[in-house]
C-alpha cells in the first residue's frame, strides 16, 4: 500500500522534471512543494524504521563543521605565513634557488627563485609558515650554498649543511 506522502512526493518530482516556465509563480510551487516535503518524518534506513530528525540535523552539522574545517585550516595556515627576504652573495652564478624544508627541497618551484639585483646580490621575499626550518642556496642547479648570514643547524642531512630559519608564529 502506498503512502500518501509517495505520491506527493511523485508529484514533486515530476514537477521538477518538467521544463521550468520563465514566471515567479515557479519558485512558490517549487518552495511550496519542498515545505511541504520537508514537513514528513524522514525515514532514512527503512520505511518500518523512521529516523529521528534530531539525529539528522547532528549529522548534518557534523558533516557541515567538518567541510568547514578542510576549507577554512589550510587557508589559515597559509594566511600566517610570513614574508621572509633571502639573501646570497654569488657574483658568478646564473641562477639561485632557495631550498629548504617549506618548500619540499624542490629546487623547481618557481616562487623561490632568487632575483639578480645587480652587483652579485641575489635576493627573494618568500612566504614561509611558521616553525623552525632548514634551507640552503642551490646556485647554478649544483652547487649547495649554506646562507652565509645565518646559523648553521647542528646536523647535516646528505652531508651538506643547512642553514636554520625561525619564523615566530604571531596572531
Amino acid at each position: 500500500m502506498r503512502d500518501i506522502n509517495d505520491t506527493k512526493l511523485e508529484a514533486i518530482v515530476s514537477e521538477l522534471r518538467r521544463p521550468a516556465p520563465f514566471d515567479a509563480t515557479f519558485d512558490r510551487r517549487v518552495m511550496r512543494a519542498v515545505r511541504t516535503v520537508a514537513t514528513r518524518p524522514l525515514r532514512l534506513i527503512s520505511p518500518l524504521m523512521p529516523m529521528p530528525r534530531w539525529r539528522v540535523y547532528s549529522a548534518f552539522a557534523a558533516v557541515a563543521v567538518a567541510m568547514l574545517a578542510v576549507a577554512i585550516l589550510p587557508g589559515r595556515h597559509a594566511m600566517r605565513a610570513k614574508p621572509v627576504q633571502f639573501v646570497l652573495v654569488a657574483p658568478q652564478a646564473k641562477t639561485v634557488q632557495v631550498v629548504g624544508d617549506f618548500n619540499g627541497w624542490d629546487p623547481s618551484h618557481a616562487e623561490f627563485a632568487a632575483e639578480n639585483r645587480g652587483g652579485g646580490v641575489w635576493s627573494l621575499t618568500a612566504p614561509i609558515p611558521p616553525g623552525h626550518h632548514r634551507y640552503g642556496f642551490l646556485v647554478d642547479d649544483s652547487l649547495w650554498v649554506p646562507d652565509p648570514a645565518a646559523p648553521r643547524v647542528a646536523d647535516e642531512d646528505f652531508g651538506k649543511p643547512n642553514s636554520a630559519l625561525v619564523v615566530e608564529d604571531t596572531p
